[in-house]
C-alpha cells in the first residue's frame, strides 16, 4: 500500500508540467479576449440592433433602410456602451470561477494621498494628450478624431455622456486594471512589466474607434492609470482620473462652443 501511494502522489512529472503550463496558457487567452471583448460584441450587438429595428420597419411597412450617418454612429456608440457592460459581466462570471473577482473589482475608498496623485495624473494627461495629438497629426499627417456633440439633440448628448463619462470610465478600469492586472500578477509577472504591456494593449484597443493618432495619445493616460492601479492596489484613483479626462474631454470643448455661438 505504501508504495502503491508512493507511486501516485510522487513529484509532478514533466507531463503534468507541460499540462499545467498549457492550462495556464489557455486561461491567459480567455482573459485576454475578455478585456478585449467590448470592440467585437459591439458588433455583434449593433448587427442585432440594426436586424431588429429593419424587422420592425418592414412590419410596419415602412422601407427598411440603413439609419442616416449621425444616426448610424449613435447607435454604434450605444452598442459599445452595451457590450462594455456586458464584457464586465462575463468578466464577473469568469473570475468568480478563478478566485480572481475581489481582485479585479476591488474599488476601495479614496483617500487624500490617492485623490491627490488623481489630481495631479488628470492634469498630466489634460496636459499632454492635446500636445501629443497635435505633435502626432503634424507628424504623421493624420487627423486627430474629435466628439461632436448635437446640443439640439437630447438623445445624442445622452448617449455619449453614457459612453464616455459614466460607462468607459468603469468597464474599462475593471478589465484593464482590474481583470488584467490580476491575472498577470497571478502567473507571476511583475508590475513593471504589467505597467508596459497593459498600457500597449490599452492604447492599441483605441485605434479603430478613435484612429491611430488618438490611440498613441492614450498611452499616456495608460501609463497614469496603470501605475495609479499598481501604487495604490485600487482601481478608485484610476477610475477618478479616467471620469475626469472624459468628461473635460467630451462635454468642457463642446460646451464652450456652444456658449461661444450662444453669446
Amino acid at each position: 500500500m505504501i508504495d502503491r501511494m508512493s507511486q501516485t502522489e510522487g513529484p509532478p512529472t514533466g507531463l503534468n508540467v507541460t499540462s499545467r503550463a498549457g492550462f495556464e496558457w489557455r486561461r491567459s487567452i480567455i482573459t485576454l479576449m475578455l478585456v478585449l471583448a467590448p470592440m467585437a460584441l459591439a458588433v455583434i450587438v449593433m448587427t442585432i440592433g440594426l436586424a431588429a429595428r429593419a424587422m420592425w420597419l418592414f412590419i410596419h411597412g415602412a422601407s427598411a433602410e440603413l439609419p442616416a450617418p449621425p444616426s448610424f454612429r449613435l447607435y454604434g456608440l450605444l452598442s459599445y456602451a452595451i457590450s462594455s457592460w456586458l464584457a464586465v459581466a462575463l468578466a464577473f462570471v469568469w473570475t468568480t470561477r478563478q478566485t480572481l473577482r475581489p481582485d479585479v473589482f476591488r474599488f476601495r475608498r479614496l483617500t487624500l494621498p490617492a485623490i491627490a496623485a488623481s489630481l495631479i495624473g488628470f492634469g498630466i494627461v489634460t496636459a499632454g494628450v492635446p500636445i501629443v495629438t497635435h505633435w502626432l497629426a503634424s507628424v504623421t499627417g493624420h487627423r486627430s478624431q474629435d466628439v461632436r456633440i448635437d446640443f439640439h439633440d437630447a438623445k445624442a448628448i445622452a448617449i455619449v455622456v453614457f459612453l464616455f463619462v459614466v460607462t468607459t470610465p468603469v468597464t474599462e478600469e475593471i478589465l484593464y486594471r482590474g481583470l488584467l492586472v490580476s491575472w498577470l500578477r497571478r502567473i507571476g509577472w511583475q508590475d513593471s512589466n504589467i505597467l508596459a504591456f497593459g498600457t500597449v494593449i490599452f492604447a492599441a484597443n483605441h485605434i479603430i474607434p478613435l484612429g491611430l493618432v488618438w490611440a498613441a495619445a492614450m498611452i499616456l493616460l495608460g501609463l497614469v492609470t496603470y501605475a495609479l492601479r499598481l501604487r495604490y492596489e485600487s482601481l478608485s484613483p484610476a477610475w477618478l482620473v479616467h471620469t475626469l479626462f472624459n468628461a473635460q474631454l467630451t462635454l468642457s470643448y463642446p460646451l464652450m462652443a456652444w456658449f461661444a455661438q450662444a453669446a
